[in-house]
């Protein structure tokens, strides 16, 4: 019902000397505005690239991680790239996230067929996941990106650097 996949990146950029904070960090990692993160949502396909999306919403989704270990049982977060746009409303009861989204721009496959963002708004998405379940899944992808921000020669002093720096 949830998981999240990507691709370990082959290629990757240089670091950006200008560059002060994990976002600019990540876009200045990944060359390439390919879609490199899946997410499996309910039978559905959400594509995101490391380059745009997940540099623009880097931030979102610290912010969102956090509330979950906070233990803030309602919430909402918002993500806001240029492809990605969506809200999720979460409410955790006991180890159980529901979450029920809105989503107003998203690249979301059925099978191999892209659906219109019209389509996508009529779909009914809201999912039940494990509490643990959630966060190990974007800690997998969080711990990829910040092994390739530090083989690009990126050190713990970018800002926005704390939540990466603890993860096991």
């Amino acid at each position: 019902m949830f998981k999240i996949e990507f691709n370990k990146t082959i290629e990757l950029g240089v670091i950006d000397v200008e560059d002060t904070s994990v976002s600019e960090a990540i876009w200045s990692t990944y060359p390439d505005y390919k879609p490199d993160v899946f997410i499996h949502w309910k039978g559905y396909q959400i594509e995101l690239d490391k380059r745009g999306d997940i540099s623009s919403i880097y931030n979102d989704i610290i912010d969102m991680l956090e509330e979950l270990i906070n233990n803030n049982s309602l919430f909402k977060s918002g993500f806001l790239s240029s492809t990605f746009k969506a809200y999720w409303n979460f409410k955790v009861e006991e180890r159980t996230i529901k979450i029920k989204p809105q989503f107003f721009v998203a690249s979301i496959k059925n099978n191999d067929m892209y659906l219109a963002n019209e389509e996508i708004r009529k779909l009914d998405l809201d999912i039940e996941i494990d509490f643990d379940y959630f966060i190990s899944e974007w800690s997998k992808l969080l711990k990829s990106i910040k092994e390739d921000l530090l083989k690009v020669g990126y050190t713990e002093d970018l800002e926005n650097f704390e939540y990466l720096k603890n993860l096991k």
